[in-house]
């Protein structure tokens, strides 16, 4: 029985990366060029997606919900059947995760690590995700290939982006992809919500 869930499960997540090769087909690769300024004016936004996290031996795969505003990043990570695992909720005044009965608490950088065994790069991902630098560090490197990829380096981390979508006059990543020494972040993004 647990082969066939498995079975089930992989074959799932292969579909819905197969449907967002059809979304890359159909976009003009070439970005407006007020791109980045419409994206950095976007104030409110959401998206639904997969997370991948693999660092060292260890690796695993959530659904993700995140929503954004002027004062928090809400992340709500979940079992591909819908289970939650944790939330998370970020801001400039701090980082609060669930505990196991719903209550939100605080958190500190040092316990967020230890309890996730990395260090995520809270204070960037708002920008990355959404296909541009953040503001608070130099972009050592960009580059941009054929197909539309591109890839930067920043505060340590390698970021690539790729298969974008247009939504809502902004053209949006649907896959990144973070790495720093042996931490891989992967994000896929199944729908905007902009």
């Amino acid at each position: 029985m647990k082969s066939i869930l498995v079975c089930m499960l992989m074959l799932t997540q292969l579909f819905a990366c197969a449907s967002l090769d059809i979304l890359e087909a159909d976009l003009d690769p070439k970005v407006p060029v007020d791109n980045v300024e419409r994206v950095m004016a976007m104030n409110h936004w959401g998206l639904l997606g997969r997370i991948f996290v693999k660092h060292g031996r260890e690796s695993w795969l959530a659904k993700l919900n995140w929503q954004h505003d002027l004062l928090s990043d809400n992340l709500t990570l979940s079992t591909s059947l819908g289970g939650v695992v944790a939330k998370l909720r970020y801001s400039e005044q701090g980082i609060l995760v669930s505990d196991s009965d719903g209550n939100m608490r605080v958190t500190s950088n040092d316990e967020l690590q230890s309890l996730l065994g990395y260090s995520p790069p809270l204070q960037h991902l708002k920008f990355w995700v959404r296909g541009v630098p953040s503001s608070a560090f130099d972009v050592e490197r960009r580059h941009t290939n054929p197909l539309g990829a591109q890839v930067f380096n920043q505060d340590g981390w390698s970021v690539k982006l790729e298969r974008f979508v247009l939504s809502a006059d902004v053209v949006l990543p649907t896959r990144i992809t973070l790495i720093k020494d042996e931490l891989k972040i992967k994000l896929v993004v199944d729908d905007w919500a902009v």
